[in-house]
């Protein structure tokens, strides 16, 4: 999945689309969000889904990026 750092129209993902994105399994995403290192909403449509912004996830990557330099 390709997400462009700069598109300024979508704040938002889906937990589904974040663990991808990071390269995780859902298990750690899991833990990454009861942790509290990832803040979620609760999706409008779908009370089932949750969401998280878009902007914490790109930074949470950048982050482990520079840490596996």
């Amino acid at each position: 999945m390709f997400i462009r750092e700069r598109d300024e129209t979508r704040q938002w993902m889906t937990t589904t689309e974040a663990t991808s994105y990071l390269g995780v399994s859902s298990k750690t995403m899991t833990r990454l969000i009861r942790e509290g290192i990832i803040s979620t909403v609760e999706h409008p449509l779908d009370r089932r889904k949750k969401l998280v912004r878009l902007a914490d996830i790109i930074r949470l990557k950048k982050a482990a990026e520079r840490l596996a330099a």
